[in-house]
């Protein structure tokens, strides 16, 4: 893995206490999951262009028809990319949650042609990016919490 991607291999502190539900009006994901989600998060964000970038090329390789739905370079795509990885995060932690960003975002994607069936291969692509880029660090749970997230955000965008 390229040395711009490595990210500290230290596993993040697991809580001792079990995981408590949110009360978050537009994802059902523990605090334990978000936890998860943003330590890994912040674990990537010195590096989130080169690594938004390298989940453009997995899923442009799982799914060339893809290419086509977005215009522009890569680069560009992962800009795009990074800025809504770090709305999100930040939405994870406030009551008003992301579900209004999200339909907006899905609504665009509609309009691009992309289709529920696309949300699954991004999935599979960015956890794959998330795998490479965080090595040990991204654990099974963690692995677990991303799927649960990505699963609810593809069920979102939907529509």
């Amino acid at each position: 893995m390229p040395a711009a991607l490595h990210v500290s291999d230290a596993a993040p502190k697991k809580s001792t206490r079990r995981a408590r539900s949110t009360a978050s009006k537009d994802l059902n994901l523990t605090t334990e999951q978000k936890r998860l989600i943003l330590n890994s998060f912040f674990r990537l964000e010195p590096a989130l262009d080169l690594v938004a970038q390298l989940f453009f090329l997995k899923l442009f390789r799982l799914d060339p028809g893809l290419r086509k739905k977005f215009d522009g370079p890569v680069e560009m795509q992962a800009r795009k990319f990074s800025a809504s990885a770090k709305l999100a995060m930040i939405s994870l932690g406030h009551e008003d949650g992301l579900a209004p960003t999200l339909k907006l975002l899905g609504t665009r994607h509609r309009q691009m042609g992309i289709r529920a069936r696309h949300y699954r291969t991004m999935s599979r692509a960015l956890v794959w990016t998330l795998e490479r880029s965080l090595d040990k660090s991204f654990d099974r749970d963690t692995r677990d919490a991303w799927n649960t997230m990505l699963a609810q955000f593809a069920k979102v965008m939907s529509g």
